[in-house]
This record gives structure tokens, sequence and C-alpha cells, in this order.
């Protein structure tokens, strides 16, 4: 297989990535924290952001590269913040973030992740999974990126944080079968160039 590179720095998504395609899957991948910024457009869904993001990469570096992102769609906020989870994180936080969200009624939101793999000269392949939920009144847990403490799956009763804290691997199927239809794809299409 092409040496394939995973950039992030995230190091929640290193541990993810480091389980499902090194630990599951087996495969030779090397985790990332470009020396670079990997410029991200603004765009509505995840799928954009990181299908560009890929592409310019794979250009730079002059590799295979996969890119990953994940955003929170909230019915009542218009699908915001979408795939602005780090910028909403940033400038306002958990803590200010669910007191805005106290009054509101409709906490109904959809999770979506998506890969895109690229690369040189070539164009992305994404790959994109979801799952629906609600928004918790506190934030709950340790674990994760700022959405996971107050993103409870429909079916849970618990946060993805508490949820990753108790079972990996049963918080995993929350986020879609991405990862895992990347995986797959890859190791099929590597097949066929040995």
């Amino acid at each position: 297989m092409k040496k394939l590179i995973y950039l992030t720095t995230n190091p929640h998504k290193a541990e993810e990535v480091n389980h499902f395609l090194i630990k599951k899957y087996g495969f030779g991948i090397e985790i990332m924290n470009p020396s670079f910024e990997v410029l991200e457009i603004q765009a509505k869904t995840c799928a954009e952001v990181a299908a560009f993001s890929a592409k310019y990469a794979a250009e730079k570096l002059g590799n295979p590269v996969l890119k990953s992102d994940s955003g929170l769609y909230i019915d009542a906020l218009g699908g915001l913040p979408g795939p602005y989870n780090a910028y909403f994180d940033k400038q306002i936080g958990i803590d200010l973030f669910l007191k805005m969200m106290t009054p509101i009624e409709n906490r109904q939101a959809r999770l979506e992740h998506c890969f895109a793999y690229c690369e040189p000269n070539k164009e992305p392949v994404i790959f994109s999974g979801s799952s629906t939920g609600t928004i918790a009144f506190e934030a709950r847990g340790h674990r994760g990126r700022w959405h996971d403490k107050f993103y409870i799956p429909d079916g849970e009763s618990k946060t993805l944080s508490e949820l990753r804290e108790l079972d990996y691997a049963h918080e995993a199927k929350f986020w879609g079968n991405a990862l895992d239809d990347f995986a797959q794809w890859y190791k099929k299409i590597n097949n066929r160039k040995e």
C-alpha cells in the first residue's frame, strides 16, 4: 500500500484513527501535525471542508492524504454550528453555548463525520457518516471534542463523552460508518493495484 498520511492537530481524532485504521485494519499510516497550515474553506458541509483540505494537503505534500471534519447541525439554530464547531468552541465555549441553548425547546441535532482521501493531481473521495440526537442541558464527561460533552445520541441517556469513557467501541458507532467505509474502500483499491 502507498504511504498514507492522516493530517490532524486534534489528539482525539488521532486517537480515533489510531484505534480504527492501525489497530482494527492494520494500516501503515502516519499521523501528522503538518508544518504548514492546512487551509479550510467556509462551507455548508463537513464534506466540502474535508475535501478541499485533503486536496490542498495532497498537492503540498505530494502524498496521498486523509483529512477529516465533523460538524454538529442543530435544528433550532438553522443547522449551526455545522462545520464551524471549532470556531464556536473557541469563541464562546461550552458553558456560554449551553446557556444560550437553555430556553430552546427543540434540542434535536445531527452529528456528521466526514473523511476525504486525496492523491496528488486527483479529485478527493468523500466518506460520510452521521447520527441524530439531542443537546443536553449541561456538559457531562471529560473526553472528546466540545460537542462530545453535550451531544446525546438517540437511544442513549449519556453524552458521547460519557459513552467514550465507558466503552470506546460503543461510542464510536454514533459517528457513523465513514471511517470503516473508507478503510474497506482503501483496502480494495490497493489490493487491485498489487
